[in-house]
């Protein structure tokens, strides 16, 4: 599926490919490990990394302002216009052979339901956004390119939807595959009563997931609580329905113990446990 034509001044509707990553990683102080992990580094001020990002059509540090509504209204165009068997392909995808396949499945899942969800008084549902956002769009798909997932930032969704819609989705390979069988027995095999904080630390014990920290892995695991894959007792996953943000705080301050402020819900309310037919659904997408 393509879109429409990017506004003049804004930043293209894809995901920076490996002729794009090395000068933008440098205007925005990122650099590769040896072991293949992302690090942050100073970010470069040098006029010719700036040049070579522009030569490539990226404006730097240019950020976008745009309301509440057209954020909704545009959202919601674009996560109309995906498959979600496609953007659930793609999250296998982000497992191994396409980083940027992980975010999809936590921003489609944010606005599938826009469209039929109660509006407020200014016309806009409970979903998190102020009344104006301003987002550096180019920032945005190099973190989906390197492979930052999460879900607390919605105006950062619109950048991601409107790329797969332009661009396409990844489709997975057989060793994403792989790499998803392993990580739901890695989730099975844990016992029931196990936080997420020590899930992630036996996912990154089983290496399954290469080149990632421990906030990419976090992130997979978002996506695996938002799509219902794993299961929270306090609060529905975005892929199942609207969600207001009153709602997803009433269940924070539910939660049982003070979840860790770097884990969010619904991950955060998960105690091991793993929802079998929706885990099936995954493999086979």
């Amino acid at each position: 599926m393509t879109g429409g034509p990017t506004p003049p001044g804004t930043a293209p509707r894809r995901i920076p490919g490996e002729d794009d990553l090395e000068p933008l990683m440098r205007c925005y102080g990122y650099r590769f490990t040896r072991t293949g992990t992302v690090r942050g580094t100073e970010p470069s001020g040098d006029p010719a990394d700036v040049a070579a990002a522009r030569r490539a059509g990226w404006p730097v540090r240019e950020p976008e302002r745009w309301s509440a509504s057209e954020i909704v209204g545009r959202a919601g165009a674009a996560a109309a216009a995906l498959h979600e068997d496609a953007v659930l392909a793609a999250f296998v995808a982000g497992l191994g052979s396409a980083p940027r396949g992980r975010q999809t499945v936590i921003s489609h899942g944010w606005a599938r339901f826009l469209g039929t969800a109660p509006r407020n008084g200014d016309g806009v549902p409970d979903c998190g956004l102020a009344p104006e956002s301003e987002v550096d769009v180019t920032e945005q798909l190099l973190r989906l390119a390197l492979g930052w997932s999460w879900n607390e930032v919605p105006e950062h969704y619109l950048p991601d939807l409107e790329a797969a819609v332009a661009q396409g989705l990844p489709r997975p390979q057989e060793e994403d595959r792989e790499r998803l069988r392993a990580l739901l027995d890695v989730i099975r095999s844990v016992p029931a009563g196990t936080r997420p904080g020590e899930l992630e630390k036996a996912v990154a014990r089983a290496r399954i997931v290469p080149g990632t920290d421990k906030y990419q892995r976090y992130g997979i695991l978002i996506g695996l609580a938002e799509t219902g894959v794993l299961p929270c007792p306090v609060l529905p996953p975005m892929w199942d329905r609207f969600v207001p943000t009153a709602e997803r705080h009433a269940a924070s301050r539910a939660l049982r113990g003070a979840p860790r402020s770097d884990i969010t819900l619904p991950l955060a309310g998960w105690r091991g446990g793993l929802d079998e037919r929706r885990a099936a659904r995954l493999l086979e997408a």
